[in-house]
């Protein structure tokens, strides 16, 4: 009778703790080497912040930049077209689709020929570069707007293992009002 009482009084204490535990959330917590967590928001009224009415671009399909090779790396400089054809005043920010493509990183732009000590000559690597282009004059349908682009490998220093013909990157041109 004294061994059952015991037992009883021992699943009582267990039974009591865990339920404490469980009252105030008490979890047990095991080391791990690695860990990871979700983190969740509610996103309200932002989409008032910004009226993306009357923006509208157009830009080329593709460009070819041609052949850099380890004795020429750096790309012939090749003009980009954007039309504003939309309502607004915009910037435009190009952008790699794929921020791990490795290659294309060493995209440079600029918006002006002029000589090479000009501040307004620097080359801004794809990301850091932005464009502005006015909204189409009155009676007009599209501002036309240009700047030069080249890929620089320069500072490249990944291994590649084979010849790369023909390889590709899609950009994203982000347009927002200005």
């Amino acid at each position: 009778m004294k061994k059952m009482c015991y037992n009883i009084i021992i699943a009582f204490c267990f039974w009591s703790i865990l339920g404490i535990a469980l009252l105030f959330n008490i979890t047990i917590i095991s080391a791990q080497s690695n860990a990871t967590m979700t983190v969740g928001a509610n996103i309200i009224g932002f989409r008032n912040n910004y009226s993306y009415e009357g923006i509208g671009i157009q830009v080329p399909d593709f460009i070819d930049l041609g052949n850099v090779t380890t004795d020429d790396p750096v790309s012939k400089e090749k003009t980009i077209y954007i039309n504003n054809t939309g309502s607004v005043d915009i910037i435009v920010t190009p952008q790699l689709s794929d921020s791990n493509e490795g290659i294309f990183n060493y995209l440079f732009f600029r918006s002006y020929k002029q000589s090479p000590d000009s501040e307004k000559n620097k080359y801004y690597r794809i990301g850091d570069y932005s464009l502005n282009i006015s909204k189409p004059s009155t009676g007009s349908t599209v501002r036309k707007a240009q700047c030069y682009m080249s890929l620089n490998l320069t500072d490249f220093n990944a291994p590649i293992s084979h010849d790369l013909i023909g390889h590709q990157a899609e950009i994203t041109f982000w347009a927002m009002p200005a």
